[in-house]
């Protein structure tokens, strides 16, 4: 089997006024049709109207042979009277018929001169001129040889005249009948052609309107189809897109009218509604996935907080612990206070005994034995001066470790007040009133810290102090051990005893200032160490209301740990929904 040719490639022509066609609005193409239609029914009426004009030339044009029919029959009448006056004249001889024959004579001419023209054929043409040529004839006959020959009484040659007039008369009446039957045959025919042309107009009038308005049923059909059958392509998509099958075919149109912007826009719905569920389902995904998050988020926030107020309770514990401490410190710094001043008095004495001394080396050798019992005296409370600073000293070692200890605390608070605040910082809204309090937490242990510092400093001082008292002391009873031991075994020394006398007064005088200023300041660390009591008790007071802000925190997780697990069942739901969308 031979292969079918295959259908021509559409020029470019051709394809851009496909495309100008599918562009013209669907109202504007069936106005084009209706524009058609109109045009095939204007071009039929001018067909049919210009059948009708020439049908209206024939009727004019039989109309004006039948007038020349009448003026030929007036003609043949005329050539039939005109004979009738010759005769009467030539019997009468009365001059009246030769008038009325020159009258009929002029309304023959008259009559010539208006149908000559009409004669269409050469025949037409040469029998006319034959009847014109034998008329002239009859009338110079009748106007010259006739009258003449009547007003001479020839009778016989009047009458073989009217003999020649009267065969003239009847060929012209025989060439006038023959001309009547020519006219009235060309009458006919047109007559013929007339209604020949008018059916002829009616059945190309039928006919025209028939293909006009075949052509508009036509067209209409072929635009009506092209219309369904696009508009069935949209149907479909949109019925797919309706049961949820996305991945449907796009509707291909090219051209702008009504169906191509319905195409258009049918294809951008279904890749908008496309793209919406893809972001739906995509933020589903998401909302699933940090909706766990969140719990799990939510759940490590509950543990958190309840890790936080775990250990607010041990803050408020270690605070309370703090506060005892403080407390007893207080109390130790009372008394470390009390025998400082009591270490004052002594020192005032003793000042005052080695003035005494002091007097009794100058009052001679008569008076060793009692500078020696006096020595023995102040060996004694000497040695009692050392142990009281040698006590002091401890005691400073005490407070030294106390403010050790609550440096520690303060530390712990302030990297527990750091730890709260980070937990709060996780917990976001819910962690604000959490966040305050560990700032103030914070701040007071910055205060704690700097107060210990401050305590520090001045126990360091007192430390060093009561170092130098002790070395004084110390040095002090060993010269009044060897002051001793050089009155008992000599006088001789007592000069340098007097020295060491001398030196033991200013020792003395500045071990009582010493006591004096460690007195003041016990009385400032007294101060300081209740500062810290107070501020340990408000630590505990924030520390307490840190954990019921944590344990509150710890109820709002668990309500967003709640919320979060439903929002995870809507986000299930709506990829459940979802699936009825082929994406």
């Amino acid at each position: 089997m031979k292969k079918g040719k295959s259908a021509k490639p559409k020029t470019k022509k051709q394809t851009m006024k496909n495309r100008r066609w599918h562009n013209i609005k669907i109202g504007q193409k069936y106005l084009t049709v209706f524009m058609i239609t109109v045009v095939l029914f204007i071009v039929a009426g001018a067909v049919v109207y210009f059948q009708l004009y020439k049908s209206q030339q024939d009727i004019d044009a039989i109309d004006q042979r039948s007038d020349r029919a009448n003026d030929i029959a007036k003609m043949a009448e005329l050539i039939q009277t005109k004979d009738v006056q010759i005769a009467d004249f030539i019997v009468t001889g009365n001059e009246m018929y030769i008038a009325e024959f020159v009258e009929y004579q002029k309304q023959f001419n008259a009559l010539e001169e208006k149908i000559e023209p009409k004669m269409d054929t050469a025949k037409q043409k040469k029998i006319f001129a034959e009847v014109k040529k034998a008329d002239e004839k009859v009338n110079d006959m009748f106007l010259n040889d006739i009258a003449a020959a009547v007003h001479t009484e020839q009778a016989y040659m009047s009458q073989s005249l009217r003999d020649q007039s009267s065969t003239l008369r009847m060929k012209n009446t025989e060439r006038m009948g023959e001309l009547m039957e020519i006219v009235d045959h060309t009458q006919k025919q047109a007559v013929e052609n007339a209604k020949a042309g008018i059916n002829y107009s009616i059945i190309s009038l039928a006919i025209a309107i028939i293909v006009a308005i075949g052509i508009g049923v036509l067209l209409m059909f072929v635009i009506s189809r092209r219309i369904t059958a696009n508009l069935q392509k949209v149907v479909t998509v949109t019925t797919e897109v309706a049961n949820g099958n996305l991945l449907t075919e796009s509707v291909h149109y090219q051209g702008k009218d009504e169906v191509g912007q319905l195409s258009a826009a049918v294809n951008q719905m279904k890749e908008n509604i496309r793209t919406i569920l893809f972001k739906v389902a995509e933020a589903s995904e998401s909302v699933s996935s940090r909706s766990k998050e969140l719990t799990q988020s939510a759940n490590e926030v509950k543990e958190g907080n309840e890790q936080i107020a775990t250990t607010m309770e041990e803050i408020s514990a270690g605070a309370e612990t703090q506060a005892n401490s403080a407390s007893d410190l207080s109390e130790n710094m009372n008394d470390f206070v009390q025998k400082v001043q009591h270490s004052e008095q002594n020192g005032k004495e003793i000042a005052k005994k080695s003035d005494d001394v002091l007097g009794l080396t100058y009052e001679g050798t008569n008076l060793m034995q009692r500078s020696v019992t006096q020595m023995k005296q102040i060996d004694a409370i000497v040695t009692e001066a050392v142990d009281k600073v040698q006590g002091l000293d401890k005691q400073s070692d005490q407070v030294s470790k106390l403010v050790l200890v609550i440096k520690d605390i303060a530390d712990q608070t302030n990297l527990l007040a750091l730890n709260a605040a980070i937990e709060a910082a996780r917990a976001g809204e819910h962690g604000k009133g959490f966040a305050v309090v560990a700032d103030e937490v914070k701040k007071l242990a910055e205060q704690v810290t700097a107060s210990v510092k401050e305590i520090t400093k001045i126990v360091t001082n007192i430390q060093n102090e009561t170092d130098q008292v002790v070395e004084s002391l110390n040095s002090g009873y060993n010269e009044v051990k060897e002051g001793t031991k050089q009155i008992q075994t000599t006088g001789k020394n007592f000069q340098s005893i007097n020295n060491a006398v001398l030196d033991m007064v200013e020792k003395i005088s500045e071990i009582s200032s010493n006591l004096m200023d460690i007195a003041d300041n016990s009385n400032d660390m007294n101060n300081l160490i209740e500062e810290i009591a107070s501020v340990s008790e408000e630590s505990a007071a924030g520390v307490e209301q840190a954990a019921a802000s944590a344990q509150q925190t710890s109820s709002s997780m668990e309500e967003v740990s709640n919320s979060a697990d439903e929002l995870a069942k809507l986000a299930e739901q709506l990829n459940e929904e979802l699936k009825v969308f082929k994406l």
